[in-house]
């Protein structure tokens, strides 16, 4: 079974939605998200994921240590961006 980080990065790799759950800062969540990974960041000593999210229709930005689940879908995307995973 991979990590988290292995999942996210192997879904970047192969250009395959990765669904997500993701719990907000108010400890709320949505339930599952499909989102098209990017890229990470580095700041204030937590790391961070930057993907499309298909529900929303915009990027946004998921701090890594709060994805609870991550699984790579059979579904295929087409980048809108540069993939710098």
């Amino acid at each position: 079974m991979l990590s988290i980080l292995e999942t996210i990065k192997q879904a970047a790799y192969e250009r395959k939605v990765l669904r997500i759950i993701y719990t907000e800062k108010d400890g709320t969540s949505e339930g599952w998200r499909y989102i098209e990974p990017y890229s990470f960041s580095d700041g204030q000593n937590e790391q961070s994921l930057f993907a499309w999210d298909r529900d929303k229709n915009g990027i946004r930005r998921f701090t890594i240590n709060r994805i609870q689940e991550a699984d790579i879908t059979a579904q295929e995307y087409q980048p809108k961006y540069t993939i710098e995973i």
